[in-house]
């Protein structure tokens, strides 16, 4: 089990890594507006939080470990933000449309933070904003067996005001990480000590 949980650790790391690589390599800048469908059943478009800092995720809910612990992560910032998480929204993407429908986001989601968005769409447009957003993901098994797997990069993008993908924050690390970048772009950074 300890080999499984390394070797899966290892290709979520050497995603990121190549995520991070191809940020570099292309011209065109990482991240864009998108429109997606929300927990609720409603379109929702980046540009709706403009004027917020983003917290934004990928994955699936039927992830085993990563994706319950970035959202964790995740949660704990919005926490540890405490009034000023009024100026953040924390955004989980679906990349498993044909299992995480509206509803099951909505459950999913809450079960960390009511705060938080989960949003799906259709194949096409999921893979639309991974790339943009320069996500790498495989399926493993799907249509070969009912319970698939999906492998992903597991970096948390952190969005400026403006929408513009300020930081990525690898998997792994605490939530502070994304608190002290969230005060940053937000203007209330709390020197330490």
């Amino acid at each position: 089990m300890k080999t499984l949980h390394a070797q899966i650790l290892f290709r979520l790391a050497l995603a990121t890594l190549l995520a991070l690589a191809c940020t570099h390599a292309k011209s065109e800048p990482i991240g864009g507006d998108f429109q997606l469908i929300d927990q609720d059943g409603r379109p929702f478009s980046l540009s709706q939080v403009r004027g917020k800092v983003v917290v934004l995720s990928f994955g699936y809910t039927f992830c085993p470990d990563i994706c319950p612990t970035t959202l964790a992560v995740i949660s704990a910032a919005l926490r540890q933000l405490g009034d000023q998480a009024d100026r953040v929204q924390g955004i989980f993407i679906s990349l498993d449309p044909d299992r995480d429908t509206p509803e099951k986001l909505r459950e999913y989601v809450r079960y960390f933070d009511a705060r938080l968005i989960g949003l799906t769409g259709t194949a096409k447009e999921l893979k639309e904003v991974a790339d943009r957003y320069r996500v790498r993901y495989a399926f493993v098994g799907k249509g070969e067996r009912e319970h698939y797997s999906l492998d992903h990069s597991a970096a948390i993008y952190i969005l400026d005001t403006e929408g513009r993908v300020a930081r990525l924050v690898p998997y792994g690390l605490p939530p502070e990480e994304i608190v002290e970048t969230v005060r940053g772009l937000l203007g209330t950074h709390r020197p330490s000590g």
